[in-house]
């Protein structure tokens, strides 16, 4: 799949369109976040710049490019459009008005009415975008238990030290997604894994994992 794209930007068209030229022959189109157009028009015209893209096939009759100038941003944008009731045009509104943490507090704290801001999207249909979005930013564990962000971060570190030791990594989020409480620490964690994945293991190797 194309990633990215490096080129001079020539040109914005409207609303959202950006022409870049990648070489003396090639330019290309790709459609970006409102919220970046003023941003390029005033730092980047007939300068050097990258943007991470998505490129999608449109009704089998062409493909359209969307661009991001971080890499979080097109890992969320393929995600949004993974979701039944987002296409590529919601998701690129979505994030033309919404960061990440921006849509994570919205859904966290349930600030429905927040997503009307967006254009296109009033009261009844913000309701069923949260639910699609409920879905994507509140994922439970098999336990019932919502992770909050803070905790994600000794989610992922525990999922490194277990990758460390050759675990697969769908079947490491597997067995951290069936143990994990809100009360673990990355030592608590590590070990009911290794439980989990060997109840022979010993102690000196939940040691060894959490020292390397």
């Amino acid at each position: 799949m194309l990633y990215q794209i490096k080129g001079i930007v020539k040109e914005i068209n409207p609303p959202n369109k950006l022409i870049l030229q990648s070489n003396e022959f090639i330019f290309w189109e790709i459609l970006i976040p409102l919220n970046l157009v003023s941003l390029i028009r005033e730092n980047f015209l007939e300068k050097k710049a990258f943007f991470y893209v998505v490129p999608i096939l449109r009704k089998n009759e062409y493909i359209e490019i969307y661009g991001f100038i971080a890499k979080e941003e097109r890992e969320l944008f393929i995600k949004l459009t993974t979701l039944s009731k987002i296409g590529p045009k919601l998701a690129l509104n979505l994030l033309s008005v919404f960061s990440s943490e921006n849509l994570r507090d919205i859904v966290l704290n349930k600030k429905i009415s927040e997503l009307s801001k967006v254009p296109g999207i009033g009261p009844k249909r913000a309701e069923k975008l949260y639910l699609e979005l409920k879905g994507l930013f509140l994922k439970p564990t098999q336990k019932g238990i919502i992770i909050p962000p803070e905790k994600e971060i000794i989610l992922e570190e525990a999922k490194s030290c277990l990758m460390s030791l050759g675990f697969q990594s769908k079947e490491v989020e597997k067995v951290l997604y069936e143990v994990f409480e809100e009360t673990d620490t990355l030592d608590t964690l590590v070990k009911k894994a290794l439980k989990k994945f060997s109840p022979k293991l010993k102690e000196e190797t939940f040691k060894e994992v959490l020292n390397d």
